[in-house]
């Protein structure tokens, strides 16, 4: 894992390599292979998705792709790898990275709650740019093909600042910060983004 801290004058925010090991990054690509079949075929899982996404002034779907609240598939975090191992992300090296890149970020010590959600795109699927409803944002880019891909990059918008589509790659920023996902341009593959929203509640 390397973790490469940054500040935007604005805003602070941490992009890390390698986030999980090959053990932690092959057990969640196998749930995310056994749970897309859902994502695609149950129209509940559809509907949830569709309650958080962002939407455009004339109300239609920010994001062209698909998507699963994966909270709502368990009854128990530990049975999940992706809501077992993303923990990781509020512990150590990645904590005091995020904490110390802006003064704002120290709110990330108060942290309350988060949920975690998977989507998935595939050939010119998009997100359009949106803030999301959260005080922490964490996306983790993952693909199951083993393939190179042109498109779903990670930008933030207003900030001109992009990054490469690359496999278990994750960034952590402020949630008020805009950012896209660029359409995916290759044929035949797929891309997935975990994101993790991540609350802070004073109530």
């Amino acid at each position: 894992m390397k973790i490469h801290k940054n500040n935007l004058g604005d805003f602070g925010y941490v992009y890390i390599e390698n986030m999980y090991t090959e053990t932690q990054l092959q057990s969640i690509k196998n749930e995310i292979e056994n749970i897309t079949w859902m994502m695609d075929n149950c129209p509940s899982i559809q509907k949830a998705r569709n309650l958080h996404s962002a939407r455009t002034e004339d109300d239609k779907f920010k994001m062209t792709g698909n998507g699963l609240l994966v909270d709502t598939v368990y009854t128990k975090r530990e049975y999940s790898p992706m809501l077992k191992h993303n923990r990781k992300i509020f512990k150590g090296k990645i904590k005091e990275a995020i904490e110390s890149a802006h003064p704002a970020n120290v709110a990330f010590d108060l942290v309350t709650k988060d949920f975690t959600m998977l989507n998935k795109f595939t050939y010119k699927n998009e997100y359009l740019s949106h803030k999301d409803l959260a005080t922490f944002t964490g996306v983790t880019f993952l693909t199951l093909d083993d393939k190179e891909m042109t498109g779903g990059d990670f930008v933030f918008t207003d900030y001109d600042k992009t990054f490469k589509f690359k496999d278990n790659c994750s960034i952590l920023f402020p949630s008020w910060v805009s950012h896209h996902c660029t359409k995916l341009e290759t044929k035949n593959v797929t891309r997935y983004s975990m994101a993790q929203f991540i609350v802070v509640s004073y109530v």
